[in-house]
């Protein structure tokens, strides 16, 4: 048998046998109680407007669920009619991917609290940079040194220096930068008797080295301009010029050594 809500005038379909006298039910969608021997006046049917706005407003026809009527029976003794939607699920879902994030975001902290080395197995190439040791960041294998020269000349101020000249190839397959060598003067035996570093990049000529005094000599072999721009960036199989001068050497200078003391890798952009 049909019964339709007196408030929303949705339609229902309901065994015949709930049909009796005193029995109520509860509209699921607008939630009115009301008798199921309903009086003439709202059994009228309403017939359907033919304004398409109120499209939404035509009665709908619901079926009640099949099985046991006792499971229909609301609260207050009266009949639920259909079942509403439920959203518990959607809610629940939520909860339960936020409780998978925080787990997995706990997870990876305690990694990288009680793992960080495994963490940094996995950090991208330019982050692992950052964290090599200064053996490897600093590793001067194939810094190659060619066209050394040495000469004494003398100078009007100083009196004799030493001159040892060259240049540094990058032979790595990545730029390096400031490029350091050092040089070292020793006697007959083979024994070092002075010695001293130069950063690359700098030099004077030989009118320079006969007339400047020895302080001008080394504010010119460590200006900071000519090495920023003449030692950094050394792409690889380019060379940076270097010039090591000696004040006031020795007598007793019988060779001399160069090598390649330091080669930094360009900071990651």
């Amino acid at each position: 048998m049909h019964i339709t809500c007196p408030n929303c005038s949705t339609k229902f379909s309901l065994p015949d046998e709930m049909f009796k006298e005193g029995a109520q039910a509860r509209c699921t969608v607008c939630d009115e109680v009301f008798s199921l021997i309903q009086t003439p006046e709202h059994n009228v049917e309403v017939e359907p407007q033919e304004d398409p706005f109120v499209e939404s407003l035509e009665a709908k026809e619901t079926i009640a669920p099949e099985g046991d009527t006792d499971t229909l029976i609301g609260g207050e003794g009266t009949f639920g009619l259909g079942e509403p939607k439920k959203k518990e699920k959607s809610g629940k879902g939520c909860l339960i991917f936020f409780l998978i994030l925080t787990l997995l975001g706990g997870a990876c902290a305690g990694v990288w609290y009680l793992a960080p080395d495994l963490v940094k197995r996995f950090l991208p190439m330019e982050e692992k940079a950052e964290s090599l040791p200064t053996s490897v960041a600093n590793d001067v294998s194939r810094i190659s040194l060619k066209n050394i020269s040495q000469y004494y000349i003398t100078n009007e101020k100083i009196g004799q220096v030493f001159v040892i000249e060259g240049d540094a190839e990058n032979r790595f397959g990545v730029p390096k930068e400031l490029i350091k060598v050092e040089a070292t003067l020793y006697d007959a035996n083979n024994v070092a008797i002075a010695s001293k570093q130069q950063l690359g990049g700098s030099g004077v000529s030989l009118f320079q080295l006969q007339v400047l005094a020895k302080e001008e000599l080394a504010d010119a072999l460590n200006n900071k301009v000519e090495i920023l721009t003449n030692n950094t960036n050394v792409m690889p199989t380019k060379s940076v010029h270097f010039m090591v001068v000696f004040y006031d050497p020795p007598k007793n200078v019988a060779e001399f050594g160069v090598k390649v003391v330091e080669a930094k890798n360009p900071p990651i952009q």
